[in-house]
């Protein structure tokens, strides 16, 4: 199959950009471990691609525990940014070429986190993409999380495209019904989720560096 054309593509960062979503989940299961909870790192994969305030209500809920009134927002962060400083942070596959392809096309491209800005910002940095994203949204930016479409609205209209002319690259399930939800193209990736969670995708891969054969013919995929 061939995408459709668009004008404007929109990047999740976490597991799309970054190989980031591990490092996430031990961040926020060594969080836990400090405020009490014990979590196996396989029962903390349902969060992956959701919001920390999202995250917290739900193991709020579980534990008893006031999660979300702690300070832990703020300490999964710091566990995370100690954890790429030791070990690096990897970008995944084919990214480069897919930023280098769409810079030659000059089509436009952004990014719509669920995480906080401080995070995004370090993980842009720590893998050399700062530059190529200088403006971004994120979680701090709504009102609402994915799967809330605001995110990709608000990054649509950072781009000064329409919705509908915009192509969203996701790996988690949130995050894809948010961009169903804006009313984009939806490329999943299966990089942190089997390809069955992500089936309201328009299109499912297992790499970014595969994506470029479905694009369509017209070197610069507008109409």
């Amino acid at each position: 199959m061939k995408l459709a054309s668009f004008r404007a593509v929109i990047f999740d960062c976490d597991g799309v950009l970054v190989d980031s979503e591990p490092l996430g989940l031990r961040s926020l299961q060594q969080a836990l471990h400090e405020a009490g909870v014990e979590r196996s790192l396989d029962s903390l994969t349902r969060f992956s691609g959701r919001s920390h305030g999202e995250t917290l209500a739900e193991l709020e809920a579980e534990s008893g525990l006031p999660l979300l009134a702690s300070v832990l927002a703020k300490r999964m962060d710091e566990c995370y940014m100690d954890i790429v400083r030791a070990e690096g942070l990897r970008l995944c596959p084919g990214v480069p070429q897919l930023l280098s392809l769409l810079t030659a096309w000059q089509i436009p491209f952004t990014l719509a986190s669920s995480g906080p800005r401080r995070k995004v910002l370090f993980s842009l940095q720590s893998a050399g993409l700062a530059s190529a994203f200088p403006h971004f949204l994120c979680g701090d930016d709504v009102a609402r999380a994915k799967p809330a479409p605001d995110l990709y609205l608000a990054a649509a209209a950072l781009v000064g495209a329409d919705p509908t002319e915009c192509l969203a690259i996701e790996d988690a399930p949130n995050g894809v019904r948010s961009a169903c939800a804006a009313g984009m193209q939806v490329v999943g990736v299966t990089t942190s989720f089997a390809a069955s969670a992500l089936a309201e995708a328009n299109l499912i891969v297992d790499s970014l560096s595969l994506l470029p054969h479905y694009f369509a013919d017209s070197p610069r995929l507008v109409t």
